[in-house]
């Protein structure tokens, strides 16, 4: 399902450039996100995607957001179970240990281990998880999902340390509490013990979201 919504958003991505120089626009639950955005919401949480050309539209979106776009994709998003929607910016967003995404990365990385099984076998890389902090800020196992990751045993580490996480201060949209989603990236790195210089990539954010480094420095 996942594939199948990239597909299409890549389409109308395709069809309005072909149409026109402008770029298409995205937004979900009435808030303008980017295209990766899109793609990192769970299939399960989209409840009706439309897409919208006509010239009352894109006068207000030009007003609200400075640039006119050649159409604009509305997704909204609900909840796993239906009932809520899901919401990746609120009002108020959720707080972890009285401070926000930034605290809780430094939480995963003092928690997260590199596993045995997979540095035996030489095995690293970038693990992307999705998880959804609900309405009594707590991080629930159905709303917690693997985008990416190169091997089983390094995603099942990084949804260990997301389901012992403590609770959360929930968000808050027009002052009642809502479901947010994150994504957060964990980058697992095996290096030499005899050669221990050590450089991490330019580019160490997804999204935003500066990655977690887990290093294991081997024999």
């Amino acid at each position: 399902m996942k594939r199948k919504l990239f597909v299409f958003i890549f389409s109308l991505f395709a069809l309005s450039i072909a149409a026109t120089a402008q770029e298409p626009a995205y937004m979900i639950n009435g808030e303008r996100v980017t295209i990766e955005q899109v793609i990192d919401l769970s299939s399960d949480a989209i409840e009706m995607i439309e897409v919208v050309k006509n010239a009352e539209a894109l006068d207000d979106f030009e007003k609200r957001y400075g640039f006119r776009p050649a159409c604009i994709t509305k997704i909204t998003a609900k909840s796993v179970d239906g009932e809520d929607e899901v919401f990746l910016m609120v009002d108020e967003m959720p707080q972890f240990m009285g401070g926000d995404l930034t605290t809780f990365r430094n939480w995963v990385m003092e928690n997260v281990r590199y596993p045995e099984e997979s540095m035996n076998k030489g095995i690293e890389g970038m693990v992307l998880v999705r998880f959804c902090i609900d309405k009594d800020g707590y991080i629930k196992e159905n709303m917690t999902g693997v985008i990416k990751s190169p091997d089983k045993s390094l995603s099942d580490e990084v949804l260990r340390v997301l389901k012992s996480s403590p609770q959360w201060v929930p968000g808050k949209q027009k002052g009642k509490n809502v479901i947010v989603q994150f994504t957060l990236p964990v980058n697992f790195k095996l290096v030499n013990s005899a050669n221990m210089t050590f450089t991490f990539d330019d580019d160490q954010s997804v999204n935003g979201v500066e990655r977690i480094e887990v290093v294991s420095f081997g024999k």
